[in-house]
């Protein structure tokens, strides 16, 4: 076989290692001199190389060596190592984050964080599933090529990229239930994914929370909300569940479904707190709806609350023989067919028992006790929101409503109910668990007479509702 001898020239080259033919071209230089009258810096080295020069410094906030390029002569070189070491004396941080910071890092970073606070109960675990649910769109956006080319690091994001990510949103098509087989439609929460984002960037570049954006850095998501072509929804009109739908539903339901049904509707309540309640708060014609921070729940409202009951409801509420445990159980144990390991235990039962079942799982994390919580409330027969919407739904379908109609609307129809009754303002924040305000007239006002002017309303707006509990009542023959 004939072998291809190279000639003298190209055999030198071929041989020459890369550091040979470069490594003086790339070579840094130490600057340990400066013309008199300069002083060399003390926490910063100066080298140069080629046609530029380069800084260096152990930085204590990123607790590793950082650099930095400066394109310009020994004079802009200077400069920029004061100005750094001006930030590592006053902050102990040069402020440059992490100049190749990649989109997945910062928000895998984010996330990490919002754990760690779930984990320290500054914010609740259901918190976290949904920021992340929302940055599930930011990383789709992210992926799309053209803009991978034009902001390929998380410090090139500017205003054009925020409007990008609007469009992107404004186009996005999801399932609404989340379900891969389900049909899907446009978002119509884009705002909430905007702010998360908003949120992301805040916390990126805040040197005391994130610190992994320069110092320099600017937001694009902070400031006055843009305008949109869309519309502000008509306030005027029924809500999607009237008092006769309200009054057809109630007078379709079981002994399951009555008490409940009749307590959301009556009160307003979020569709979850019925899940929380114990016999032990009802209490003299009162229904006490409190946080149970003992057993890991805070409501949405983040605030305790008590309720006027009036006696068709009371007389539901108190139909069965037992006076402790939860409120509402499941089907299955209400018939008497399933009886769960904690069925009719208190709440001082609970509590114990999720005490010790957290301390038989070492570094749990927010999300774990959320799972023993629900683990345990299961086991004391509960029912969980699921429960109710399959309830909600059954009833629904029955008497063939529309879909727009939702469990939340009957919070509509209670908060209109009690507007046009004339119930007042504050009296109604309080009841649907809504803050009163900031003003300091609410720090000077008592709500002392809250069942009198809850029962004034009810009598006025809710009296085919009450009729039809009482109706109720007698067909299902509940109480004395």
């Amino acid at each position: 076989m004939d072998t291809v001898s190279l000639s003298p020239t190209l055999a030198a080259t071929h041989s020459t290692s890369w550091s040979e033919r470069y490594g003086e071209q790339h070579r840094l230089r130490r600057i340990d001199e400066l013309p008199a009258g300069i002083a060399v810096p003390k926490r910063v080295r100066i080298y140069s190389r080629a046609d530029h020069y380069v800084l260096q410094w152990w930085d204590p906030a990123a607790k590793r060596n950082l650099s930095d390029r400066v394109n310009g002569d020994l004079v802009a070189a200077i400069s920029r190592a004061r100005e750094i070491e001006q930030r590592l004396e006053n902050f102990r941080s040069a402020g440059l984050g992490r100049p190749k910071l990649q989109h997945q890092e910062l928000v895998a970073a984010f996330v990490a964080d919002l754990r760690q606070r779930a984990d320290a109960l500054e914010i609740d675990a259901g918190t976290v599933a949904r920021y992340q649910s929302a940055l599930t769109h930011y990383l789709a956006f992210i992926e799309q090529r053209e803009v991978d080319v034009a902001f390929p690091t998380a410090t090139l994001v500017n205003r054009e990229f925020a409007l990008k990510f609007s469009a992107f949103l404004s186009e996005r098509r999801i399932s609404p239930n989340g379900h891969r087989n389900s049909a899907v439609r446009k978002m119509i929460s884009t705002r909430y994914v905007e702010d998360v984002a908003r949120s992301l960037f805040a916390w990126a570049s805040d040197p005391e929370r994130g610190h992994l954006l320069p110092s320099d850095f600017r937001n694009p998501f902070l400031g006055h909300r843009r305008r949109t072509m869309s519309g502000a929804r008509d306030l005027f009109g029924e809500p999607d569940v009237t008092v006769e739908m309200a009054v057809e539903l109630l007078t379709a339901c079981d002994r399951l479904q009555l008490p409940l049904f009749a307590l959301l509707i009556c009160y307003g309540l979020r569709a979850a707190e019925p899940c929380f309640l114990f016999r032990e708060f009802l209490d003299d014609g009162w229904l006490r709806v409190p946080c149970l921070p003992e057993i890991n729940y805070v409501p949405k409202g983040r605030r305790d609350k008590r309720l006027p009951i009036i006696d068709q409801v009371a007389r539901l509420l108190k139909s069965t023989e037992s006076s402790t445990g939860l409120l509402f159980v499941r089907r299955n144990v209400l018939d008497g067919s399933l009886k769960p390991l904690l069925h009719r235990a208190t709440l001082l039962d609970l509590k114990d028992e999720f005490d010790c079942r957290c301390r038989k799982q070492p570094s749990l994390s927010a999300a774990g006790r959320l799972r023993i919580r629900d683990t345990m409330l299961r086991d004391a027969g509960g029912i969980q929101y699921d429960h109710i919407e399959h309830e909600f739904q059954r009833l629904s379908t029955q008497l063939k409503w529309p879909d727009s109609a939702t469990l939340k609307d009957f919070r509509h129809l209670f908060s209109t109910l009690m507007q046009n009754a004339g119930l007042p303002e504050y009296y109604r924040r309080y009841l649907m668990g809504h803050s009163p305000g900031r003003a300091a007239i609410v720090s000077y006002t008592h709500l002392n007479e809250l069942r009198d002017h809850y029962e004034s309303a009810a009598e006025k707006k809710l009296a085919p509702i009450v009729a039809a509990i009482q109706s109720r009542l007698s067909i299902l023959d509940i109480g004395p």
